[in-house]
């Protein structure tokens, strides 16, 4: 089976060459996993701001790859609402799963060969919408959510039923090294529960792997390709990683589970290939290691949770109810500004951070630390 990242282009796909030996590999495999990561837009729907949506070409480029299963359990899947939805599922019918009403989102999609059942379950954070929880109108559509009880019942009960089950998490922080202390604990519940395998997307860049209790854990493939903006010559300047991505060929046998990690680059947002270059391989190697030493991990950790408590997470708080410097002050008096022009409630924001596990995690993290080092003084 060959697993890959996110995958969205707003701009046809028509301009996006694949190399022959990326080919080959992806059609080696009877299986073939990709995130389908931002829907279709339906037909006479305006676009909207902070909505993303992709190309109408975008699922036969893939199907034409050879991809054959696509996990819709995201946080941009309902972007576009349920037409947006309904349009990206009829294109894809039948090879997609992760989302729908709740029984649907919650399903488990089984494939066959050679005697062997493998089970997928897709799953997601708490995103700003389309995703069920406790409190959600289950007679409606969304995905699945990650930490619904219910995932792990239904993991126990999935392996009455399948050989190999692996999870697809959609889930984590954006653009950073190291998986949160949270995901890692979740991940490796799912382990735990009876999965064979964790393969997870959502950070946007590769992120470790490991092998916990003879089974691997992908923290994240980072992006197959991703361009969510109206030309190919955008460019994420910003976003370490962003056109680095892991792919990762797993084999099931009766004898157990193998797999082979292949690094992939995004040319320009028009060309995906293998990537053979040992600087990618040390990259590698040092996001493994910090998943196996404690003290370079939470260097890392801390490092990554500071710089977004200061540019991200903070300013969201500070605006909604936190007390500030007067410099903190004139800057947030005119962030107000642009927000009343723009009619921007920053109210969603604050709901939007507190919703989301893992940058709520990040959240009390920072502000413990904070806490911490005031205390100190």
């Amino acid at each position: 089976m060959f697993f890959s990242g996110d995958f969205c282009s707003k701009p046809s796909t028509s301009k996006i060459s694949v190399s022959d030996e990326l080919k080959e590999l992806i059609q080696s495999c009877d299986w073939k996993v990709v995130n389908f990561e931002v829907p279709l837009k339906p037909k006479n729907s305006s676009n909207s701001q902070g909505r993303f949506f992709q190309n109408d070409d975008a699922p036969s480029f893939l199907l034409n790859l050879g991809f054959n299963l696509f996990s819709f359990a995201n946080n941009h899947a309902f972007d576009y609402g349920i037409e947006g939805w309904k349009k990206t599922v009829d294109s894809l019918s039948g090879k997609i799963f992760g989302s729908g009403r709740y029984d649907d989102a919650y399903q488990v999609k089984i494939v066959e060969k050679n005697g062997l059942k493998i089970g997928f379950l897709a799953l997601t954070y708490a995103a700003r919408s389309g995703v069920f929880d406790i409190f959600t109108d289950k007679d409606s559509y969304a995905c699945a959510w990650i930490n619904d009880l219910k995932v792990n019942h239904i993991i126990i009960d999935a392996k009455k039923k399948v050989d190999y089950l692996v999870i697809l998490p959609h889930d984590g922080i954006e653009y950073i090294d190291v998986p949160m202390p949270e995901t890692i604990s979740r991940y490796r519940d799912f382990i735990e529960y009876g999965a064979d395998a964790v393969i997870g997307t959502h950070p946007h860049c590769p992120q470790g792997w490991e092998v916990y209790k003879g089974k691997p854990i992908f923290y994240s493939l980072g992006n197959f390709l991703f361009n969510s903006k109206d030309n190919y010559d955008y460019r994420a300047w910003n976003r370490p990683h962003w056109y680095e991505g892991l792919c990762v060929i797993v084999s099931f046998g009766v004898d157990g589970i193998t797999y082979q990690v292949i690094n992939t680059r995004n040319e320009g947002n028009v060309g995906i290939s293998v990537e053979h270059s040992t600087d990618r391989d040390e990259h590698n190697r040092r996001l493994c290691s910090y998943l196996t030493d404690k003290e370079a991990y939470s260097r890392v950790l801390n490092k990554e949770c500071s710089r977004l408590m200061k540019n991200q997470e903070m300013p969201i708080i500070n605006q909604s109810f936190h007390s500030v410097s007067l410099k903190s002050s004139v800057i947030l008096l005119f962030k107000t500004l642009v927000r009343v022009v723009l009619k921007r409630n920053n109210d969603t924001a604050l709901v939007n951070l507190v919703k989301n596990d893992s940058r709520r995690s990040l959240l009390i993290r920072g502000l413990q630390e904070t806490n911490d080092a005031q205390g100190k003084k």
